[in-house]
């Protein structure tokens, strides 16, 4: 489908849009200046030229403005990933400069039980991932939070097997720690894939965690630049390219962001201040993109922030951490099979 551009960024018709699926119904008052997208029992509820939508009474925020009618009703590339997600559309797509790209595929079935989760500590090896204050290494971080929450999800999910794609120091290829994940998603088992890493900035006032989905979407210039710094190094353009040659489950990424949601309020109520809470983002993080499973990447604090830096090095945190990340698992298995309604 054909994309079209005003002031440099791209939008798909309102025509369009409903030609992604039989099923898929929009109405739209150009008076009121609103309208509504259905797909089977959910609805989406948007307004025009505004940078919020709402789903089953829930109101989430785009980051910019989702919608405009120049001689017709046009979708903002951001907002058309948002849609299909959160309708949970039985199809994979993919954006391009001037198209997207639509495949459709059988409606995947709600799972209950939880069969594996796999934990991936960020970096290691020769790949020391990002400096913080007194040279501590965020490969030493993540691993020792990766190994906190192994223990942790084992004792609050006993019938669930934890894996990590590194135990030790190794340096692993993107490709190898999604191919270590999907290799345990098979004969129709249901695990999650949770990347582990450490933030940083230039200004060392910066403090605060946030949880990442995946979304192709390169609108925000911070989340491109963490894209970089975390996909790239080490990695051939060819895997990268590779990766973004291939079609995204819309289904996937709407479990990958419940996922998202639950551990962040997760991690929040549980560090209670240890460490600021700032957002759930998007961004196109080449570890996430591999999975063939609900993944979310979550970056656990600055180290260039001293006080960060002092909770995520102390074993306080690390089983706080923990703890958060497993309540949030729970919640997510629990609104699984309510968001399907």
């Amino acid at each position: 489908m054909t994309l079209v551009q005003f002031d440099k960024k791209a939008y798909l018709s309102a025509g369009n849009l409903i030609r992604i699926h039989s099923d898929l119904r929009l109405r739209y008052s150009q008076r009121a200046k609103q309208g509504e997208i259905r797909f089977g029992m959910r609805i989406l509820l948007f307004e025009l030229g505004k940078s919020h939508y709402q789903v089953q009474h829930e109101v989430n925020e785009l980051e910019s403005q989702g919608t405009l009618y120049d001689q017709g009703l046009f979708f903002s590339r951001e907002f058309v990933e948002e849609i299909l997600t959160e309708l949970n559309l039985p199809v994979s797509y993919r954006f391009n400069a001037n198209n997207l790209l639509i495949q459709r595929e059988a409606k995947r079935k709600t799972r209950k039980m939880l069969d594996f989760i796999v934990i991936d500590a960020g970096h290691g090896g020769k790949d020391s991932g990002a400096l913080g204050y007194f040279d501590v290494q965020e490969k030493d971080i993540t691993l020792k939070l990766a190994h906190a929450l192994q223990e942790r999800l084992r004792a609050d999910f006993s019938h669930v097997k934890v894996y990590l794609t590194r135990s030790g120091d190794r340096f692993y290829k993107l490709e190898t720690r999604s191919r270590i994940a999907n290799r345990k998603n098979k004969d129709s088992a249901f695990g999650l894939f949770i990347s582990i890493h450490g933030n940083s900035t230039l200004s060392p006032k910066v403090k605060g965690f946030e949880v990442y989905y995946l979304a192709q979407s390169h609108d925000n210039m911070e989340a491109r630049q963490m894209m970089l710094r975390e996909s790239m190094r080490y990695e051939s353009s060819a895997y990268i390219r590779k990766l973004k040659s291939k079609l995204m489950s819309a289904q996937i990424q709407r479990e990958s962001k419940t996922l998202a949601r639950s551990v962040f309020h997760g991690m929040s109520n549980r560090l209670d201040g240890m460490i600021k809470p700032r957002k759930v983002k998007k961004a196109d993080f080449a570890v996430l993109r591999g999975s063939l499973m609900p993944a979310i990447l979550i970056e656990t604090g600055y180290l260039t922030n001293r006080d960060d830096l002092k909770r995520l090095r102390s074993e306080e945190y690390q089983k706080a951490f923990a703890a958060g990340v497993s309540r949030g698992v729970s919640t997510f298995l629990h609104e699984l099979t309510k968001a399907e309604r």
